[in-house]
């Protein structure tokens, strides 16, 4: 007897997660975060090097390609920046349909700490650091937003996106920062929780937004890899 396929699909996970609520009609928003680059996990977002995706990334990129295919996705949105437009142009190919770009669906501005650690940011912005640390969502780095600012940006932009599409499927190609804040809010989270939220490259997290609120139906998937 063969090995039994136990890999999760998109047409899989979407049986299972309405088998397991019957719900009133919703729209429902697949998440994905863009593959990886070169550019190191340490560093803050950035616009001014807007990395491309490394060999591994695109590879990540391919795979959700191939997950979404039968998935019944009609829209497809996505951050302007490289790495998401070049992961969006996978699953473009896969759902065929036309990319969108939003650049309400942005990471973070962080102004001129772009492209450095907190380390370097300790190290030449001491005083603006320990203010940072001392007020995580409030603080407004030099040139750049405060966490409730970035919060408030993404969930205007998933209302705009939500009012386009009423009880459509739709996907959105971002970053970590913008999915964290989107499950964060669906869930009721306090805000200062949101970095425990784990999310993989190249991973699907999906929310199923009614008239009242979101329910989270899968997080962090990894396509083929992740048990459902």
């Amino acid at each position: 007897m063969g090995d039994l396929d136990i890999s999760p699909t998109a047409e899989r996970l979407t049986v299972m997660s309405e088998k397991i609520r019957e719900k009133e009609a919703s729209t429902s928003i697949v998440y994905f975060r863009h593959g990886k680059t070169d550019f190191s996990e340490e560093r803050f977002y950035s616009r001014k090097e807007d990395p491309s995706l490394s060999i591994e990334g695109k590879a990540q990129a391919e795979r959700l390609g191939r997950w979404v295919k039968g998935s019944g996705i009609e829209v497809l949105y996505s951050s302007p920046l490289k790495r998401t437009m070049e992961t969006a142009v996978y699953i473009s190919e896969g759902l065929k349909l036309k990319l969108i770009a939003r650049s309400g669906l942005e990471e973070r501005e962080m102004g001129q700490w772009e492209g450095m650690t907190p380390g370097e940011v300790k190290e030449r912005y001491p005083e603006l650091f320990e203010r940072w640390k001392s007020d995580l969502l409030g603080f407004v780095p030099p040139g750049g937003e405060s966490w409730r600012e970035f919060g408030d940006r993404v969930v205007k932009t998933l209302h705009q996106i939500k009012e386009a599409h009423p009880n459509q499927r739709i996907a959105v190609v971002t970053h970590v920062g913008p999915i964290r804040v989107l499950v964060s809010r669906a869930m009721e989270m306090a805000d200062e929780n949101h970095k425990r939220i784990v999310l993989g490259y190249g991973s699907a997290t999906r929310i199923d937004y009614t008239k009242k609120w979101g329910n989270l139906c899968y997080l962090g998937v990894i396509p083929f890899e992740q048990q459902p």
